[in-house]
């Protein structure tokens, strides 16, 4: 079996579990607020802890999407939590691979059959494209993204 599969198979199986992560997600205040307001502390203790002032603990709850990792990261900390970041694909990491290969063996088909058509020699479309998308998965991956 092609290593890109077993990967792609591999990245599915970690994320699998997390497929419910859209709805964990703090409506409005963010995660900091949440959390802390969870835990019974308050922005003053959180500032403390992180050696900030309070007002910047307002100004990172309110502004939180654009917080870098980093100080997201010592966040959680101050707040003895574990940060975590992941890229979860709107379907499978599978699906995702098997949907831009497919487009792009389309894509190139189509021309190949203009070609083919005007010498009376047109391929089944169906067919032929998954065909070209397995091959291009299985031995040309990186073109699938051009």
């Amino acid at each position: 079996m092609n290593a890109r599969v077993l990967q792609i198979r591999a990245l599915d199986k970690k994320t699998s579990e997390l497929k419910s992560a859209k709805n964990i997600v703090p409506r409005g205040s963010g995660w900091i607020n949440t959390v802390r307001e969870a835990i019974g502390m308050t922005a003053c203790q959180l500032a403390v802890r992180l050696g900030v002032t309070q007002p910047r603990i307002t100004k990172m709850e309110t502004n939180e999407y654009n917080l870098k990792l980093s100080t997201l990261k010592k966040a959680a900390e101050a707040m003895n939590c574990e940060f975590v970041y992941y890229f979860k694909p709107k379907t499978t990491f599978q699906n995702l691979v098997e949907e831009q290969a497919q487009k792009k063996a389309a894509e190139v088909l189509k021309t190949v059959n203009v070609n083919m058509a005007l010498e009376d020699q047109e391929i089944s479309a169906d067919e032929s494209v998954k065909d070209f998308a397995s091959d291009l998965i299985n031995t040309k991956i990186k073109q699938i993204w051009d």
